[in-house]
This record gives C-alpha cells, sequence and structure tokens, in this order.
C-alpha cells in the first residue's frame, strides 16, 4: 500500500513470563468486495518511484497466508515486481 515509502518491522514480544516469542500478524477487517484490487496507492506512484508491489485481490493474498506457501519468505514477497527483466 505505501510502495515501499514505510517499512514495517518485525513484530516480536515476550508477553508472558516463560518469555515464549510471540508474533502479530495484520488482518483485513470488512474488506469489501472480494474481487477488489489491493495495491500500492496511486499518489505514491511517481515516473521516478514505480510501483513496487503488484495490485492482487484479496482471495490471492488469502489463499497464500492460509496453505503457509511461504516457506520462510514475507508474504510481500509473492507481490513485490521484479525489476531485474527490464
Amino acid at each position: 500500500m505505501s510502495n515501499g515509502e514505510y517499512n514495517s518491522v518485525e513484530h516480536r514480544v515476550l508477553a508472558n513470563p516463560e518469555e515464549v516469542a510471540r508474533i502479530s500478524i495484520a488482518a483485513f477487517l470488512i474488506p469489501g468486495i472480494r474481487e477488489s484490487l489491493y495495491g500500492p496507492f496511486p499518489e505514491l506512484i511517481t515516473a521516478e518511484k514505480p510501483a513496487v508491489y503488484k495490485e492482487f485481490v484479496l482471495a490471492d493474498y488469502m489463499r497464500r497466508f492460509n496453505t503457509k506457501e511461504l516457506g520462510g519468505q514475507r508474504l510481500t514477497n509473492f507481490y513485490k515486481i521484479d525489476d531485474t527483466k527490464g
């Protein structure tokens, strides 16, 4: 959504006396129409700063998330535009 302008950090919390790590995840709340495209905000895309991520539909995002397809990668890696091709 921020086209790489705002970076998030890997968030880990020690929330109990046993010091077991806990990880937070983002969630879509009332996402609206399932066919809507999600992607970088148009206001953050310019000729000098082209889109870094592809647009996607919520169903694809949720499929990747729920099938554990990540293999240790961040989910955003699947939507990153490969700039080595051109």
